[in-house]
């Protein structure tokens, strides 16, 4: 990559909003170092347009220097490929084999191509027409018509101005020069405009109002097959003009409203989905204030042709729609007759018999549990008994390799954990460490991506390395979507199913449980949010603590006692297994000794214990601080008579009860004397506020 060609690419694929301020200067001085212009930092870092100020790359390019100490390219490589990238012709960018996803739709290569003509309608009509296309009539629009020629290139020479919509529409109804509209141009090199209603305060990124539009360019087609791809693939445009050079601007509904990040997130669909359609969009454009060539003026010997308005989709949505509808690639309906008859084997038991099994081959599992229950440990003793062909929860698993996907431990914790669990779990004689050549773990905390994107880079990855099985720990980490949408999670879920069908291993993940005692819940429907996860699962293996009673619980020490119900779709269900956990392993109760213990929650009283505790510790201390008043007023009152504070004139002095919350029994209970001694009672302040303090006094007791 020395003529770093890539780089701009690369780029594409680090977000700025993500990094902190060093790794961004780092960015810029790796561009500086690998000869690239400072325009192409400034674009970059436009991205982020909460921390962009104008001119602050300029600034400090003049500070960066050359050097064996400097920043260089591989900076940017190495973060691009943490989120993804594949540098074109390494080994990962390669021709598609037979066992890759095919994305089916338009290809350049079957659609017509088309000249780029004139459209005879004036240059004012052009324009008039783009802008009641794209804008309100009290929309601010931004244009320039002012340029200078740098390192060769015509390039825009200021932000250039801003007009309401309606004001520029009325002034072209009134002419038919568009200069008297705009202001004059540079013939030979054009003019531009901003395809989102800015505030009139600025042209940022953080003056746009709405983001409405994105711009879809290509540099690397003909450009007689440019507007036809456009068309093929439905883009919902709301405008299609000709840049006048080797391009066409495409500028495509978004509908994201006043969300940036939804704006960022479908501009990024929308991209993916061009360039796998063979249409390479110049991402560069992805700023929502980015310049766009401006329909009916001329640029050299070319005019800038407004060459549609309306093309495709009328909306996102609708195009989201179509794009479901157009690549469908689900199978065909067959005869049951003609599969019996095919009598296709079934896939084999991966965890188990097919006698006494969990999970076959190709299938997916769900772990789930609270919060201590050890799940990761239960998952790093799952990879383990796979990786050496031993038991795992009493089933036997068939020996074959593993991928782990770390998405929340630290790296040398998880490598800790695993050999520690090793140490518990394997019996002498273990072929040494040989099983953890059986083992990958790919570390992801702090780099996951959702799991629509993380799918393709985690089936590439897979790929030729015959595992047996992979692990997804855990599933929060990669959702994507409303955790209690029905409708989303099924979206989510399919991702598993690809895994495992582009992959053939069996795809184990973990979840957590719902707050609150979970035994009054069937334990397909603990696992937190949308009951998909309790129903897309082959297998699920539901994880619950064990009400356990207090004389157990001394005996136990720091172990604890959990159930494992297991609910599954291709075998007989089994009986629940009941474990200790002894940190940092799982151990069978193989003596039943848990067996006569419940689910925390699942016995009514005990799941009610803790709120009666609660309201009978309140409703206590709510009477004893009436007490203290009602004894407090009836020494004042003693006080005020003259007379000492004996049980007899406190009592005579307390007024009738009516408060429900405490009885005149309670009261006298409180007065009653100790071994025939009274002790009259005083007022004293000590730390807490006013209490009663007592003094003997045998004679008033008589």
């Amino acid at each position: 990559m020395d003529d770093h060609s890539d780089l701009a690419q690369a780029l594409d694929f680090i977000d700025p909003s993500t990094l902190d301020y060093q790794d961004w200067v780092n960015v810029g001085m790796a561009i500086h170092e690998s000869g690239l212009p400072v325009e192409l930092w400034d674009s970059w870092s436009q991205r982020d347009y909460r921390r962009y100020h104008e001119g602050e790359c300029a600034s400090k390019w003049k500070g960066f220097g050359h050097g064996m100490d400097r920043v260089r390219s591989g900076t940017i490589v190495t973060m691009a490929k943490a989120n993804g990238w594949v540098p074109r012709g390494s080994v990962e960018d390669r021709a598609i084999g037979w066992d890759d996803e095919v994305i089916l739709g338009p290809d350049p290569t079957w659609v017509e191509p088309t000249e780029i003509t004139a459209s005879g309608k004036p240059p004012t009509t052009q324009l008039y027409e783009y802008i009641q296309a794209l804008f309100d009539d009290d929309d601010w629009v931004g244009y320039v018509t002012e340029s200078y020629v740098k390192d060769g290139r015509t390039v825009p020479k200021n932000a250039g101005h801003q007009r309401k919509a309606g004001e520029l529409l009325a002034e072209l109804a009134k002419t038919d020069h568009l200069d008297y509209a705009i202001g004059d141009w540079n013939r030979d090199a054009g003019a531009w405009i901003r395809f989102n209603p800015l505030d009139g305060k600025g042209y940022g990124n953080a003056n746009v109002t709405e983001f409405r539009y994105a711009l879809v360019e290509s540099d690397e087609l003909p450009i007689e097959k440019q507007k036809p791809m456009v068309e093929a693939m439905n883009l919902p445009c709301a405008a299609i003009v000709s840049s006048g050079g080797k391009s066409v601007h495409a500028i495509v509904r978004i509908d994201a409203g006043n969300d940036y990040g939804l704006y960022r997130k479908r501009v990024e669909r929308l991209y993916a989905y061009c360039r796998a359609h063979g249409f390479e969009p110049d991402t560069q454009n992805k700023n929502p204030s980015r310049l766009s060539r401006m329909p009916g003026v001329t640029r050299g010997e070319q005019t800038q042709e407004l060459l549609a308005v309306g093309v495709g989709a009328e909306s996102w949505q609708a195009w989201e729609e179509w794009v479901a509808e157009s690549e469908d690639d689900l199978p065909d309906a067959e005869s049951l007759y003609d599969r019996i008859r095919k009598a296709e084997p079934l896939s084999q038991p991966i965890i188990g018999t097919e006698e006494r099994g969990l999970l076959r081959r190709g299938h997916k599992m769900l772990v789930q549990g609270p919060s201590k229950a050890g799940k990761s440990m239960l998952l790093i003793e799952l990879a383990i008994a796979m990786a050496t062909g031993s038991d795992w929860l009493g089933y036997p698993c068939s020996r074959g390799r593993v991928l782990y996907v770390n998405l929340e431990i630290d790296p040398p914790s998880l490598d800790c954990r695993f050999r520690k669990v090793a140490d518990d779990v394997l019996t002498k004689g273990t072929d040494g460490d040989g099983w953890m050549r059986n083992v990958d773990v790919w570390n992801l905390r702090g780099k996951s991506s959702p799991m629509d994107v993380l799918a393709p880079r985690l089936i590439r990855r897979m790929a030729g390395k015959g595992y047996s099985m992979v692990i997804i720990d855990p599933l929060y980490k990669v959702i994507t979507g409303d955790e209690n949408s029905a409708s989303e999670m099924a979206a989510f879920c399919n991702q598993f199913d690809k895994v495992a069908a582009q992959t053939g291993a069996s795809v184990v993940y973990c979840h957590h449980h719902s707050k609150g005692f979970q035994g009054a819940k069937r334990a397909i429907d603990r696992g937190s949010g949308s009951g998909v996860f309790g129903r897309d699962p082959d297998a699920i293996l539901d994880v619950a603590p064990l009400e356990v009673p207090e004389k157990r619980e001394r005996e136990l020490g720091t172990t604890t006692c959990w159930r494992v119900s297991v609910t599954l779709r291709e075998f007989a269900p089994p009986s629940p297994i009941d474990l200790y956990y002894r940190y940092p392993v799982h151990v069978l109760d193989h003596a039943g000794k848990l067996a006569k213990l419940k689910v925390e929650g699942e016995d009514p009283y005990l799941k009610n214990k803790e709120k009666r505790d609660q309201a009978r510790r309140e409703k206590e201390e709510a009477a004893h601080e009436k007490i203290v008043e009602i004894m407090r007023e009836a020494i004042e009152s003693c006080a005020a008579d003259g007379v000492s504070a004996t049980r007899k004139n406190i009592l005579e002095r307390i007024a009738p009860l009516d408060d429900k919350a405490v009885t005149k029994g309670q009261v006298e209970a409180w007065t009653t004397p100790k071994k025939t001694k009274w002790t009259p009672f005083t007022m004293a302040k000590n730390g807490d506020g006013l209490s009663v303090v007592v003094e003997s006094d045998q004679t008033e007791n008589e």
